[in-house]
């Protein structure tokens, strides 16, 4: 890497000469340098700079090699001026004027003062910003923060903010990102598309969850089976009134964790992010993978209860029957008169009825009225009988 090589570089920076204490800068971009009091003008791409200059990097980045794996890099509106270092430590010592600096040391600290605060990183990472306020985030490893005879200690993916001289808060918070930030995607991007993916799968699960569930002790053994094997857990050790998803997301990365005890775990995953750090975070820092933790989580959700709020399909309802119909009414119809004053009614057409003549004329009536039909047939009997005996 880029530090292997200003390493190398930093021999012949700190030979010696009349110059004094130095370091080695590369610049992407465009760096302006002041030596002593004179005015900025700007630099190739590697230079030496000695105690008593000042840098500005106006585009782009640069990076500042102190020998030892030590190094800090600056980017657009940094403003650096060098000074000589302390007895036994780098034999310059940066000062932050404005922007951010990343300071990196694989084992012995590199230093960074801004104004009142001083900023020392070992076994790792750490972003410093001064504007209104000093911030000293770690990524990795460990920063000691001093101000004003205060001094806090800062561990990885924690940082904390120095608004005036020795006012340190009382404990770090949890490291604050930015996902268009290029420092924080080069060193946590890994840890924010997770956080990004257990954040949706939170949210899912809790739209699945009915109303009232998701609240026992049991129901988070069905949900992750590897709590059956932890005797201690109880609902109650996740707090009241936390969502479903939430709880399936803690108990997932505390299963999975290998840090403490179990109990330690639950304590230290849900403070962590309710004190504001996002899953992504609490899974690094639990030392939980990608792969094992989605897996975990998915398969829970696929055990869990399906709704319509979380996008499953909606329960099909039975068949509708189709209302009874109301019995058919024939239209009322006048039938042939019967005694006088009597109307009776019946079908619009009556049933044809056989032929049942010799000759083919009509038979008996048959209306389906009694009435009726024994009145025509009479008539019609006393027609033939005259008929006949006239010889018809």
């Amino acid at each position: 890497m880029l530090c292997l090589v200003l390493t190398a570089a930093w021999a012949v920076g700190c030979s010696g000469g009349d110059d004094g204490p130095s370091a080695r800068l590369t610049v992407d971009g465009r760096v302006s340098v002041a030596s002593g009091g004179g005015s900025f003008e700007e630099v190739d791409e590697k230079r030496t700079v000695h105690a008593g200059d000042r840098l500005r990097v106006d585009e782009g980045s640069a990076v500042l090699a102190l020998g030892d794996e030590r190094q800090v890099e600056l980017r657009k509106g940094s403003e650096i001026a060098i000074e000589e270092g302390r007895p036994g430590g780098s034999p310059v010592a940066p000062e932050l004027s404005a922007g951010d600096a990343l300071l990196s040391a694989a084992a012995d600290p590199v230093e960074v003062g801004a104004g009142d605060v001083r900023v020392s990183v070992s076994g790792g990472s750490a972003r410093l910003s001064r504007s209104s306020a000093v911030v000293a985030a770690t990524y990795s490893g460990r920063a000691a923060v001093s101000s004003a005879g205060s001094s806090l200690e800062v561990p990885a993916l924690r940082q904390v903010s120095v608004p005036a001289a020795g006012l340190l808060p009382p404990r770090p918070a949890p490291l604050a990102y930015q996902p268009a930030d290029s420092w924080d995607q080069r060193l946590l991007g890994d840890a924010i598309e997770l956080g990004d993916q257990l954040a949706a799968r939170s949210r899912g699960f809790t739209a699945q969850v009915g109303t009232g569930q998701g609240r026992t002790t049991g129901f988070y053994r069905l949900m992750l089976p590897a709590l059956e094997t932890e005797p201690t857990f109880d609902v109650a050790q996740l707090g009241p009134n936390r969502d479903p998803g939430e709880a399936l997301v803690g108990l997932a990365i505390t299963v999975e964790g290998k840090r403490g005890t179990f109990d330690e775990r639950v304590r230290s995953v849900f403070g962590f992010h309710d004190e504001g750090a996002a899953w992504g975070l609490v899974a690094l820092d639990q030392g939980v993978t990608r792969a094992p933790l989605l897996g975990a989580i998915d398969a829970a959700i696929g055990r869990g209860p399906r709704s319509v709020a979380e996008g499953g399909p909606a329960p099909t309802p039975p068949p509708r029957s189709p209302p009874p119909r109301p019995p058919r009414r024939s239209p009322a119809t006048t039938a042939p008169s019967g005694p006088r004053g009597t109307v009776v009614t019946g079908p619009t057409t009556a049933p044809a009825q056989p032929d049942n003549t010799p000759s083919g004329g009509r038979g008996p009536a048959n209306t389906g009225v009694p009435a009726v039909d024994n009145t025509v047939n009479s008539v019609v009997d006393l027609l033939r009988g005259l008929l006949g005996g006239l010889g018809q």
